[in-house]
């Protein structure tokens, strides 16, 4: 039976030949850099922070974490694809072990999660110095926290994304328009009614935590933030993994 890191070098290299994940790359890297761009452009002007402040530099840095739903997506994509394309029953036939088809695919979602992740940070540290909006000082143990925090919210959201598509294996497109209809709609509807302190456990809460991104009394601390959205997709994975193991795969 092929070892694990194989299984994992060759879902990366069927992904790497094929156009969507690249897609995703793309969106993802034009994004970050429209939402970096943004905050530069503005500078100083209507009541906006200007370029070497503060409040410029997280501008520019946060534009990774709507990005971030990016790496959720590559993360649906890295599960669902074979049982799309009907070649799950081919990968099982060269690795006849459920479990370790699951475990090659969610660690290559991680590495691919973690992979964009360093790209957006790449390009908003670069925009940032080109445009001096991150002079000397304000490069600080905040902003390290900050930045840090949105680099994992990359691979975290690519686990839960292949949580989601462990669990909605055989529809792919519902596997990627149920996580962007609750992050997008769906969520924020649902704790309009309910007293603040709920944000603090939902998903966009505990990945507000995670990213350091306030300071109001009801989000969790940074690695509990961390902590929940791990959990989160766990439970999700461990759900889908179950449904997974008593299918019927042909």
């Amino acid at each position: 039976m092929p070892a694990l890191s194989t299984l994992v070098r060759a879902e990366l290299l069927k992904l790497r030949t094929t156009r969507v994940p690249w897609v995703l790359v793309i969106a993802t890297t034009a994004v970050t850099v429209a939402l970096a761009v943004q905050p530069i452009a503005r500078a100083g002007r209507g009541g906006t922070p200007s370029l070497g402040t503060a409040g410029a530099a997280l501008g520019i840095l946060d534009a990774m974490g709507q990005a971030a739903l990016g790496a959720l997506l590559m993360g649906v994509l890295v599960v669902t694809a074979d049982f799309r394309h009907r070649t799950v029953a081919t990968f099982l036939l060269q690795a006849p072990s459920r479990p370790r088809l699951l475990a090659a695919k969610v660690l290559t979602a991680l590495l691919l999660g973690l992979g964009l992740g360093l790209l957006a940070l790449l390009v908003v540290v670069a925009l940032g110095t080109l445009s001096g909006a991150w002079a000397g000082g304000l490069v600080n143990e905040a902003t390290a926290l900050r930045a840090l925090g949105l680099l994992l919210t990359y691979p975290l959201y690519a686990l839960l994304g292949a949580a989601v598509g462990v669990l909605l294996r055989g529809n792919q497109p519902l596997a990627v328009l149920i996580p962007l209809a609750w992050v997008w709609g769906v969520e924020p509807l649902a704790l309009s009614g309910l007293p603040p302190s709920a944000f603090g456990w939902s998903v966009g809460g505990v990945t507000a935590a995670l990213q350091n991104a306030g300071n109001l009394s009801f989000l969790l601390p940074v690695w509990a933030g961390g902590a929940a959205l791990v959990g989160y997709a766990l439970l999700l994975l461990g759900v889908g993994a179950f449904q997974l193991y008593r299918s019927d795969i042909t």
